[in-house]
């Protein structure tokens, strides 16, 4: 069995997958080494004149994914101190401000580059409620 930890850690590297390779290829070739390393490729070997070393080393997108992200999550998770058992709850609610808020504007940014469509979101909160079941009576909502 599984804990919800995990399960959060596994929803989340999924879904962030397809947007990883955008991500660390934006990170990537903005570095010294990864422009300079580029240029010698393009001036050493027969390669076309948009060639881009980070399309050749996409293949790191999804391990560095993994490796990035699993750690931050179980450690944000533990550091926050929420207990396991409250981890769908949480999930949940983050899902929902999320999508009210992908809703006013179409999308949310996160760092002022990371553009998540209301689609995707749409679908982080499917995995979410298909891996990460909140059962009615656990939602706690003020009633007015």
């Amino acid at each position: 069995m599984h804990t919800n930890s995990e399960i959060l850690t596994a929803v989340l590297v999924t879904w962030v997958k397809p947007m990883a390779d955008k991500v660390i290829a934006n990170v990537i070739s903005r570095n010294d080494g990864v422009v300079a390393a580029n240029e010698w490729v393009k001036k050493y070997f027969p390669v076309a004149s948009n060639y881009s070393i980070v399309n050749d080393l996409s293949f790191l997108a999804v391990p560095a994914t993994e490796i990035m992200l699993a750690p931050l999550i179980r450690n944000g998770v533990a550091k926050l101190g929420i207990e396991d058992a409250d981890i769908p709850e949480y999930a949940a609610k983050i899902a929902d401000s999320a999508m009210a808020e992908a809703k006013k504007t179409g999308s949310i940014t996160l760092f002022d580059t990371i553009e998540i469509e209301k689609s995707d979101l749409e679908q982080l909160r499917n995995l979410l409620k298909r891996n990460l079941p909140v059962k009615a009576e656990e939602r706690y909502e003020v009633k007015q």
